[in-house]
Formats: C-alpha cells, structure tokens, sequence
C-alpha cells in the first residue's frame, strides 16, 4: 500500500493539495492502518510515521506461501489514507505587533480539518510551537528581544494530531519597540562653570520608571563629546574655558525606542584662586645672606609658582629663585619678593612681601689665622688664612711689636737681623657692602738657621793599647766653618779628650768608644752628633813581673791569669804564709804557656820560672794546630774536635779540663804514653793541657 503523502511548505496564502491516495474504509471509526506489502502480518504491527496501525483481527490466520508449482497467491487489499485537510481562508494574525503585546491566530478556515499545529517564525528562526484543535486560538507575547524582528505565522492543519496536514502561511508583521511614556526632565545645568566646579544634571521621570529603563550621560563640549564625561556631573576643566558645556542624558530599555534629552547650554570661565597668602622672606638681612622666599600654601593645589626679587621697586635681573643672595648693590636697599601663581584655568596672581633693608655684611674667617713657614734665618714666613670670598686684604708685619718697613705683603724673608725676634702680622680685610676686619697672628719667634747633616761622623784607627783614634767628621749643608770634639769612654765624656785624635790608654781596655761632633756656622744653630761605637779588645795587661810571693788582693786581684811561659814553670795558690804544705790550696809544674785561676779566698800566690803574669783578652787564635806545650782555652786560643799527633816520643801527656784553678776536681780525662795519639777535645772543656806530644792537628 503506497504511504500517505506530506502536505511541502507553500507560498504565503496557497494551499499545497496532496494526491489522493486508495483507502480501505475502516470498520470502526479510528485512524487507518498501513499494511506491509507481500509480508505475513505479525500480531502487533508496527505504526509507519504519521499513521496509527491497527491491531489485526484474532481471526485471521496468517497467509500461506503457495506452493511453486501452484498458481501466485492475490494480493492483500490496500487500505486508503484520509483525504488532506483543504485551506479555504488563510490564517489571519490579530494583534498590534509591539513589545509587551501579543498576537493570536485561530488558524485560518479549513475542511476536512481536526488539529491545527502552530509554529511562529521570528527573523527565521522558530520561536514557539504549539497544536490546537481546530477552531482554538494560539497566542504569542511579544517580547523586548523580537523588537524590530519579522514574525510570521506558520500552520499545519490536518485531520489528527497524528497525521501529516496542510501548511500555510500568514503574512509577516515586523514587531515595533514600545515607548516611553510619561516623561519628565527639567534641562537645567546645575552648578558654576568655572574651573574646578563640578557641574550636574538631574535625572529625568518616566511611567514605570521602577520596572525599566536606564538612563546614559554624556557632556559636551560644544559637538564634540567630551571623553569619559559620561556621569550626571562634570567637573570644569581649563579646555572649557570660552566653551558652550552642555550634557545629553539617554534614557533606554530593552525593546524600546531610545529617549534621548539635551540640557541647557552653560559657557566655562576662569576660576580664581580660594587662598592667595601673601609671602614672607626669611635669613639674615645682610649683605651676602642667603635670603629665602616662603609662598605660603595656595589653594586649590596645583598651582605653579615663580618668583621675583626687588631692589626698592626694580626688579633684580636674574633673580628668579625661590632663594636669592643679597649683593653689595643690596647694601642700605628695602628688598621683596614677588610669587606669581599660575594655573590652566585660573586667573594669575601675584602677591609682594613685605621689605626688609639690607644692612652691612660680615666677613667671616674660613680659616684660622696664623703664620705659616720655617721661623728661622733664611726662611720665609707666609699665612694660613681664609676668608669670604671677593675680598681685599692688607698685610702690616710686626717684629718686636714694631710695624716693618716694606713689610706689607703675604711673605717675609727672614735675614740675619730677625734672629732673636718674635714677629707676627696684621691682616685687614675690606669687600664693597660689608664691615672691614682686622685680625692679628701670634707671634713667632725667629730662630738661627739648622745645619742639615747628611753622613754622620765615624771613628777610624787601630785599636791596641797606645794607637791613635782619628775622628771624620762627616759631611754637612751648608758646610760648617768649624768643629769641636768629645770622646767619650762607655758613654762617658773622657777629661780633656776634645780634640780630633785620642790616644788609646790602659783604661779604655776592652771599652766602647765614641765621639761627640759639633758643627759650627755663623747664624746657625750647633749640629751636634754623635759617631756609632767602637768596641775595642780586652788587651792583656802585665800584673806581675818576676818570681816571688804575692798578696791576692792588694798585689794581685782574683781572677784568671796567664802566663807568658818558659821551660819550668812552678805557681801555687795559698791560704797561708806559714810554709807549710797546708798552706798550699793548688799548685802545677807547667812547661810553656799557662793559665791559672786565682780565686777570691786565696790569701797568697806563689810564682817561679814562669816570667810575667797578664790578664787574659776574651778573643784568640781558634787554632787547630797545637805544637806548642802548655795549657790552651778550648773555643779560644784552640777548637775544639779531634786531633791527631804523629811524632815517636813515649812521653806524651794531655789533659780535659774543666777549669785553671789547678785543682784535681777539673782534670776530667788524662793521658800518658805515645805520642802517635787521637785526642778529642770536648767543646764544653774549658782547658787542655799537652807537654811532650809534638805537634797535634785537628782532623
């Protein structure tokens, strides 16, 4: 069975007629059902889109395939879709197309007809849908969005709910905003247009001013909108001045027509200044000072100030600053200051101190005042000093309270003649508008001239008892006319030694030598100095000469002695006189040189065959040869270390000793035979002894 044919979409005010379409009448009075060709009938069958199905009658039973070789089964009857609805009237729209009204449609006049579906169509694009039975109204409200929109009418009739129908279309309306009614607005600009003031507008009335509608401001500035002035108030700006200023206030709502308001025109003018104090000058009112202006706090803000300074009533050229330091053309002048304020917008102003007269300036010492230099014979004295700048000075010297002749510059060259004096100078300073001043120096007293030394003197000469020390006495600036001298001995002056050369004497033994220069020049002062030392050796002294008994003390004083040798030598320490050999604290039979350590407690000492007796000098000959008997200081007169002896003799004796008393407790080792020996002398012995050994010789 062939399906029911769609009503297709029409031009506004025609009717689409569909095909009629073969129909099995209905039993019943309900909606047609559509049979599947050469198919067996289920049961329950499944409606076609559009058309209701029809449940089967129980009694039938489903068809049978007939057999090949029988003749083709007949078809099932076909059942026929109703007829289409037709269109006799077309839908009309009713209804003022504004926003907040409605439109209403019953459809248009239809036969065949049970169901109308509505679709209303705003600029195209479906909006609101609904489906009615024939003869009900379908209503639209119209809103503020569709405002300006296209609506059209679109329905389907059709027989049922269910079933395809015929489509017409009404024709469009296009929807128009709503206005505003009852609106109130006085044009008034409130406020003063000056500079600075704040201008405003009031908001306009309207009927239901409470559900809707906003209300936008502009202000101009003649045509032109002025930017971002887009509130009820405007402050004045300096652009305004000479201009018309007037404010546009919009009132709007969706989907109505836009109200918009023009205000009265004002014209913008030049503000003045609220506070315009008169300005004070602050310093010291002398020449040379710093004076300052103070303007004062204006109001509004904002507002550039400049200055002016005035001598009497002319202006001061240059002086243009807030600060301004008074000159000498000052000096018994009424001087001002003007402070001029300007603003965009503001009317200028200008507003004078009081005067204030200038008086004299004081000129002031940047530095301490002295006299600078060598106060000496051929030097030249100067001054250290310091004053406001643009000065005049004048210079008087003074020697002995006495003004100089010719002495009125800043120098003095000292002469021969200032030498003993005290001298000083007067400075007075002088500058155009200020107070003339005058200081004096301390006095300085003038001393003779120094000799500059520049080698020191040194002492030169042999140093054994009896030579000659010859002192060089150095060099000098300038060069001295004379020289005196004084030797000293240990750091003490020598009586009479107060010539260039000095004879060494017994008493400068083993002393420090030095001698004192003193340079001579006229109007110069002495230039003494003193020459390094000199050590000189401890010499040996003869104390005793020739054999004999001696008393310790008062013919021979403790302390070491030596000999100067010979083939026997006998000595002995004694406590005593008596003769006996109780009397005897130490004794030796020495041959050659020897030494021999008379202590404090021995009474006497005896000498025989040992020639004469000297002190003992602290330095010797650090041999490292021994061919000589006798007894030697070991680190002094021979090294200490190993030596070794070569000749045949059998009769060698030596001997470490730890001191020359002669007492058996120093022998610390000894020896006697051959003479072909090694002997190692100890470095912390203070003796050796050797006789009949030959020649030793450190290895």
């Amino acid at each position: 069975m062939a399906p029911a044919a769609q009503a297709l979409p029409m031009e506004t005010g025609t009717v689409t007629e569909p095909a009629p379409a073969p129909v099995d009448p209905p039993a019943e009075e309900q909606p047609p059902v559509e049979a599947t060709p050469t198919e067996t009938i289920p049961t329950e069958v499944t409606p076609t889109e559009g058309a209701p199905t029809e449940e089967a009658p129980a009694a039938e039973a489903p068809a049978e395939e007939a057999p090949a070789a029988e003749a083709p089964a007949e078809e099932a009857p076909t059942e026929e879709a109703p007829a289409a609805p037709e269109n006799i009237g077309l839908p009309a729209v009713e209804g003022d197309p504004v926003v907040g009204g409605s439109l209403s449609s019953t459809g248009g006049q239809w036969t065949g007809a049970g169901w109308i579906k509505y679709s209303w169509i705003i600029d195209g694009v479906p909006s609101q849908t609904a489906g009615h039975a024939i003869g009900e109204a379908d209503i639209l409200q119209i809103l503020p969005a569709m405002a300006g929109k296209s609506i059209q009418l679109t329905v389907v009739a059709s027989p049922d709910a269910q079933t395809p129908g015929t489509e017409v279309s009404a024709l469009p309306v296009t929807v128009r905003p709503a206005a505003f009614t009852g609106v109130a607005w006085s044009n008034l600009v409130t406020g003063r247009p000056a500079v600075g003031q704040e201008l405003s507008l009031s908001a306009p009335q309207w009927d239901n001013s409470a559900s809707h509608g906003t209300l936008a401001y502009q202000w101009f500035r003649g045509a032109v909108a002025i930017p971002s002035a887009t509130a009820s108030r405007y402050t004045v700006t300096a652009a305004d001045v000479g201009q018309k200023l007037w404010g546009k206030v919009t009132l709007s709502a969706p989907g109505f027509s836009s109200v918009e308001l023009a205000s009265a025109q004002v014209t913008g003018v030049i503000a003045t200044f609220v506070t315009a104090p008169v300005p004070t000058v602050s310093g010291t009112a002398r020449v040379g000072q710093l004076q300052t202006a103070n303007a004062g706090t204006w109001a509004p803000s904002g507002a550039a100030l400049s200055y002016q300074w005035y001598r009497g009533t002319a202006a001061i050229t240059g002086a243009v600053g807030r600060t301004y330091t008074t000159t000498a053309a000052d000096y018994g002048k009424a001087l001002k200051v003007r402070v001029r304020a300007t603003k965009a917008g503001f009317a200028t102003v200008d507003r004078y101190s009081a005067a204030r007269t200038i008086y004299a300036g004081t000129i002031v010492a940047t530095r301490s005042l002295r006299v600078t230099g060598v106060h000496r014979y051929g030097q030249t004295l100067g001054i250290y000093q310091g004053w406001t700048s643009g000065v005049t000075i004048k210079y008087q010297w003074y020697r002995n309270g006495v003004a100089i002749r010719g002495g009125t510059g800043p120098a003095l060259y000292l002469s021969s003649g200032y030498i003993g004096s005290r001298v000083n100078v007067k400075v007075t300073v002088s500058k155009a508008g200020y107070t003339t001043r005058s200081s004096t120096t301390a006095a300085v007293t003038v001393g003779k001239a120094l000799i500059t030394l520049k080698t020191a003197p040194r002492i030169s000469g042999a140093t054994s008892l009896g030579s000659t020390l010859t002192a060089n006495v150095g060099t000098y600036s300038p060069a001295p006319a004379a020289y005196a001298y004084q030797w000293y001995r240990n750091g003490a002056a020598i009586s009479g030694a107060i010539y260039r050369t000095y004879r060494l004497t017994a008493a400068d033994n083993g002393r420090s030598m030095t001698v004192r220069v003193s340079a001579r020049l006229a109007y110069y002062d002495i230039r003494v100095t003193m020459s390094a030392a000199l050590k000189l050796p401890v010499w040996a002294v003869t104390v005793l000469r020739g054999d004999g008994i001696y008393r310790v003390g008062t013919q021979i004083k403790p302390g070491l002695y030596k000999s100067t040798g010979g083939s026997f030598c006998y000595w002995a320490r004694l406590s005593g006189f008596s003769g006996n050999l109780d009397d005897i604290n130490a004794n030796d039979i020495v041959t050659g040189i020897t030494y021999v350590q008379i202590l404090p407690g021995d009474v006497g000492f005896e000498s025989d065959g040992c020639g004469a007796w000297t002190t003992v000098p602290s330095t010797g000959a650090r041999a490292t040869q021994i061919s000589k008997d006798g007894i030697y200081r070991v680190g002094i007169d021979i090294l200490p270390g190993t030596y070794y002896g070569t000749s045949r003799g059998s009769s060698c004796y030596w001997t470490t000793l730890s001191g020359f008393s002669g007492s058996f407790d120093e022998i610390y080792d000894n020896y006697y035979g051959s003479a072909r020996i090694i002997v190692t002398i100890p470095s912390w012995a203070r003796g050796f002894e050797v006789s009949g050994c030959g020649t030793l010789t450190r290895g």
